[in-house]
C-alpha cells in the first residue's frame, strides 16, 4: 500500500460487511463496505461536477458520520486536498481557515446554526440526495505518495493554529507502523467513535486502520452519556478510541453507578486487592461493569494527553485492557504505543517500528517516515519545528528510559517558570487539585506578575463545594513548597472552554481571566449566552439568567428540540426536551449542565406488541372481535388503494381525526402485509394523565393495556417533550414498522380539519420516511365526541400518494402535509 487510493480500493471486495453505523438518536441507518465504495465514487463525480480539481483544498466540516467518510474519500479520489475542520469550532475559525486555505469548496452541516459565507458550499445532509442519480466516477486520480492528501489545522489550545500537511505516504506509514506494533484488528470488530474525525487520533485509531481491516465503526449524532451506553449495550463494541478526559467521565459515571446501588465501598474494596489478580480473575470480578460495555469490547485505546495513573489503575484493576499512546497532528499522529502484552502506568509506551525517538534539552525529538514535510505556506514555522539535522521537534517534555519507555511531563509552552527559577508542569498540579473534594476539574495556567510566573489554579466547583482558599490550602498541603499555587480563581462558566478532544484551551482561560480582572468579560464570553442567542435567534444584549426561554426569549416548539440537540453537543450530557418547559429560565439550563443528573424516564412503551407471537394474537383478535364488531356498526369504502398496495419499508400515515373510530378505519384498510406492521401513536394523556377517581384510573390503564395489545397503540406526549416517543418510533421504523399519527392531536368538534401539531415535521425529519396522507369521513357520524354507543353508518378512508419530505425542514412538511391531506 503506497497511497489512500490503494486502500480504497479494497473496499468493493468487502461486499456487504458493515462498515457504518450511523446512529442518530432515532434511527439505526448501516452502510456496507460495497455501498460506501460506490458512494465515495458518485462523491467524486459530484465534486468535478462542482468543478473541483486536482490539488484543490475542500474544506470539510461536519460531525461524524458515514457520510463525513463519503465526502472524504470523495476528495481523495479527485485529487485534491482534504481540509477536515473541527465541528465544534466556532464560524470565525472555520471561516479563516477556508481563506487560508483558499479552498474552492466548503463541505459544511446544517446542525451548525452558523455556517462558512461562500459561494461555493454543500450540506453534508444533501449528499444522500445530491449523489442519489449520479453516475460514478471513471477516471480515479493517481496521487504519487508524496502527494499531500489533507491539511489539519491544529486544535489551537496555544491560540496560534498551523497547517499541517500530511502526505499520502505520512498516512500509509503510520497505518502500517500501528498495525505492526499493535496487531489485533479483525473484520469481526466494532469500533465506538467518540472524537472528532478531524482530529488526526480518531482519524487514523478510529477509520483508517479499521477500514483498513475491514471492520465496522459506529457513529453518533451526540456524545451524551446515555448514547455511549446505549451504543455499547446495542452494538457489541470492541474498540473505544479515547482521551484521558473522556476515560475520566466514564470511570465517574461507573462510580456513580455503584454509588447508586449502594456498591462503591464493595469495590474500591475489591480494586485495592485485586491488582496482584490475574487478567481473567479480575474481569470475573467485576463482570456487572464488562457486561455494560458488551461481551466483544477488547481495549480502550488513550491518546492526546497523559493519562491520570489513578484512571489507569482504575480500568486496569477491573480487568480492562488499556493501550495508551501518544503522538502529534504533525506525526499522523501516532509515535509511541503500549503493547498489547505490557502495559506500564505512567508512560505512553515504546516507539513504533520505524519511528526513532530521542531527547534533547528535556524535549522529545522523532524522525520517521510518518512525520509530515511541513506547515502550509509557513516556511518559518517548518524551519522552526525541525531540528539543523532533519528531527521534528515534538514540544513535549519528557523522558525515554534506557529500555526505551517514554514518559511525557507536559507541553513547553505550558510549563511554568517561577520567579525562582522553578519549571512547574501544571498537570501535576492539576493531578493533586482534581482529587480534593468539591473540585469538578481544575486548569493551571502561569500568570506573569513581572519577575516570573505565578502558579494561577483556576477552578470548577461542584454546588456547595467549600471555600475555594482552603482547597488551594489542602492541595498545596500536598506540594513541595517551590511548586506550590500562588493564586486562584473561581470559574463562573459551566464548563471550561476545551477542544473536542476535551482539552482546555488554556490561552482562551488566560485571556478571560485577563479581561476578567480588567475590562470584565461579559455575557459575549459566556458560551450558553452564545448558543441560546445562535439557536432562538435572540440578541445577546437580552439574555440573563432569570430570562424566561419562552416568554422571554421566544423559544418556539421546534426551537426547543433544536436546543436540546445543540446542547447534548456542546456539553455533552443527557437532557430530554422535557425540561424545557415555559417556566424555565436560563439559570435552570445552566443548573442542568453543572449537575450532569441522569434523567430518569417516564415513558411507557412496549416494543414487543410488535413481536410475532403478539402480532399473532393481534391477528387473531381482530379475526374474533374487533373486525366483526367493527362491520356490525361501519359499511367500509377505501379510495386510493393503489397508493398503498405495493409500498416497500415503512412509512407514515397522517390524516385527519373525526373520532375514536379512525383508527380501526383506518387500519382495516390497509393490505394485511401492512396492517399488521403498523404501530399507531396515541394520546398519552389519555393513559396516564390527572384522574378524578380510581374507577377513571381503573379504566384508562385497562384500555392502555387494551390497546397497546391488541391495537398496537404506543403513547405520544402533548403536555411535556416527545424525544422518548421519537427514538421509539425510530426503533418501529428500523425494524420496518410503519407509523400511524394523527397530527391535529385531538378530534374535532365541528368536523372542520385544525392545524396540525409542529412536532409532525419534526418527527418526519429525524424518520426520514415518507408520508402517505389519508382522509377519513363518516367516522364522526358513526361515533360523535362525546357519544357513548356508535350507530350504523358509512365510512370512507381515501389514500394518497407517498410524499418524499428529506430535503424539507419542518415548518414547510407540516404546511404542505396537511394542504396534501385537505386536497383529499
Amino acid at each position: 500500500m503506497n497511497t489512500l487510493l490503494d486502500l480504497f480500493d479494497s473496499f468493493e471486495e468487502l461486499g456487504d460487511k458493515t462498515a457504518f453505523v450511523n446512529r442518530t438518536g432515532v434511527r439505526r441507518l448501516t452502510v456496507s463496505y460495497r455501498q460506501f465504495h460506490l458512494l465515495c465514487l458518485k462523491m467524486a463525480r459530484l465534486l468535478a461536477d462542482r468543478g473541483v480539481g486536482e490539488g484543490d483544498r475542500v474544506l470539510l466540516w461536519g460531525p461524524n458520520s458515514s457520510w463525513w467518510g463519503v465526502a472524504y474519500w470523495g476528495i481523495i479520489i479527485r485529487g485534491a486536498v482534504a481540509v477536515p475542520v473541527d465541528f465544534m469550532s466556532e464560524r470565525e475559525r472555520a471561516q479563516t481557515i477556508h481563506g487560508l486555505t483558499e479552498a474552492v469548496l466548503a463541505i459544511q452541516s446544517r446542525y451548525k446554526p452558523d455556517r462558512i459565507e461562500t459561494a461555493s458550499a454543500l450540506l453534508l445532509e444533501e449528499l444522500p440526495f445530491l449523489l442519489e442519480d449520479l453516475k460514478p466516477i471513471e477516471q480515479k486520480s493517481k496521487p504519487s505518495p508524496a502527494d499531500v492528501a489533507q491539511l489539519i489545522y491544529t486544535s489551537g489550545t496555544t491560540g496560534n493554529p498551523k497547517g499541517v500537511m500530511l502526505t499520502h505516504a505520512n498516512l500509509v506509514a503510520n497505518m502500517n507502523q500501528i498495525n505492526n506494533a499493535v496487531p489485533i484488528i479483525t473484520p469481526e470488530f466494532t469500533f465506538l467513535s467518540l472524537l472528532p474525525l478531524s482530529h488526526m487520533f480518531e482519524q487514523m485509531g478510529g477509520f483508517f486502520l479499521p477500514l483498513s481491516r475491514g471492520a465496522a465503526i459506529v457513529y453518533l449524532r451526540t456524545l451524551k452519556p446515555s448514547a455511549i451506553m446505549e451504543a455499547l449495550g446495542e452494538e457489541n463494541i470492541s474498540v473505544i478510541m479515547s482521551v484521558p478526559r473522556l476515560m475520566q467521565l466514564l470511570k465517574t459515571s461507573v462510580e456513580q453507578g455503584l454509588e447508586e446501588k449502594h456498591l462503591g465501598k464493595v469495590a474500591r474494596q475489591l480494586l485495592s486487592k485485586a491488582e496482584d489478580f490475574p487478567p481473567e480473575m479480575r474481569r470475573m470480578l467485576f463482570w456487572p461493569i464488562h457486561h455494560k460495555f458488551g461481551r466483544h469490547f477488547a481495549v480502550f485505546v488513550s491518546g492526546g494527553a497523559p493519562l491520570d495513573p489513578e484512571v489507569f489503575k482504575f480500568w486496569h484493576g477491573m480487568g480492562f485492557t488499556l493501550l495508551e499512546g501518544y503522538g502529534l497532528t504533525e506525526t499522523s499522529p501516532v509515535l509511541a504505543v503500549n503493547p498489547i502484552d505490557q502495559q506500564r502506568i505512567g508512560s505512553v509506551g515504546l516507539a513504533l517500528p520505524g519511528v526513532e525517538l530521542q531527547v534533547r534539552e528535556r524535549e522529545i525529538l522523532a524522525r520517521g517516515a510518518n512525520v509530515f514535510p511541513g506547515y502550509y505556506q509557513n516556511e518559518q514555522a517548518t524551519r522552526d519545528a525541525f531540528t539543523e539535522d532533519g528531527w521534528f521537534r515534538s514540544g513535549d517534555l519528557g523522558e525515554i528510559d534506557q529500555d526505551g519507555w517514554v514518559t511525557i511531563k507536559g507541553r513547553e509552552k505550558e510549563l511554568i517558570v517561577t520567579g525562582a527559577g522553578i519549571n512547574v508542569y501544571p498537570e501535576e498540579i492539576e493531578a493533586v487539585l482534581n482529587k480534593v473534594a468539591g473540585v469538578r476539574e481544575s486548569c493551571v495556567i502561569g500568570m506573569d506578575r513581572g519577575g516570573g510566573e505565578e502558579v494561577h489554579a483556576v477552578l470548577l466547583l461542584n454546588s456547595g463545594a467549600r471555600n475555594p482558599d482552603e482547597i488551594i490550602a489542602q492541595a498545596n498541603s500536598s506540594l513541595d513548597t517551590l511548586h506550590r499555587i500562588t493564586g486562584h480563581t473561581v470559574w463562573q462558566e459551566p464548563e471550561f472552554p476545551k477542544t473536542t478532544t476535551l482539552k482546555v484551551k488554556k490561552f482562551q482561560v488566560k485571556e478571560q481571566i485577563r479581561k476578567g480582572r480588567g475590562e470584565g468579560a461579559g455575557p459575549s464570553a459566556d458560551r450558553l449566552y452564545n448558543l441560546l442567542a445562535r439557536v432562538i435567534g435572540a440578541d445577546l444584549g437580552e439574555i440573563h439568567e432569570e430570562s424566561l426561554l419562552v416568554a422571554d426569549l421566544g423559544l418556539t416548539s421546534i426551537a426547543r428540540v433544536e436546543l436540546v440537540n445543540y446542547l447534548e453537543q456542546e456539553f455533552r450530557l443527557d437532557i430530554g426536551d422535557s425540561q424545557l418547559g415555559p417556566e424555565t429560565r436560563v439559570r435552570d439550563i445552566r443548573q442542568i449542565i453543572e449537575k450532569r443528573e441522569k434523567q430518569t424516564s417516564r415513558d411507557h412503551f412496549r416494543f414487543w406488541s410488535n413481536s410475532t407471537p403478539v402480532r399473532g394474537i393481534r391477528q387473531l383478535w381482530d379475526a374474533l372481535v374487533n373486525r366483526p364488531l367493527y362491520r356490525s356498526f361501519v359499511t367500509l369504502e377505501v379510495r386510493g388503494a393503489e397508493h398503498v398496495q405495493d409500498l416497500q419499508g415503512p412509512v407514515i400515515f397522517i390524516g385527519n381525526h373525526s373520532s375514536y373510530f379512525d383508527q380501526p378505519s383506518v387500519m382495516f384498510s390497509l393490505p394485511r402485509r401492512i396492517r399488521y406492521r403498523t404501530a399507531s401513536a396515541a394520546y398519552e394523556e389519555f393513559f396516564f394523565g390527572r384522574f378524578d377517581s380510581f374507577g377513571q384510573r381503573l379504566w384508562r390503564r385497562f384500555a392502555y393495556e387494551y390497546g397497546t395489545w391488541l391495537l398496537n397503540l404506543f403513547p405520544l406526549p402533548q403536555t411535556r417533550g416527545f424525544s422518548g416517543a421519537l427514538r421509539y418510533m425510530g426503533k418501529l421504523a428500523d425494524n420496518g414498522i410503519s407509523i400511524l399519527i394523527f397530527p391535529e392531536g385531538q378530534h374535532t368538534r365541528d368536523g372542520s380539519m385544525h392545524d396540525f401539531q409542529s412536532g409532525l415535521g419534526i418527527m418526519v425529519k429525524e424518520l426520514g420516511l415518507p408520508v402517505v396522507p389519508f382522509k377519513i369521513r363518516g367516522t364522526r357520524d358513526v361515533l360523535p365526541h362525546g357519544a357513548a354507543w356508535p350507530k350504523r353508518g358509512t365510512v370512507s378512508v381515501t389514500f394518497g400518494s407517498p410524499i418524499d419530505f428529506q430535503r424539507s425542514e419542518p415548518a414547510e412538511i407540516v404546511e404542505r402535509s396537511r394542504k396534501a391531506v385537505e386536497k383529499l
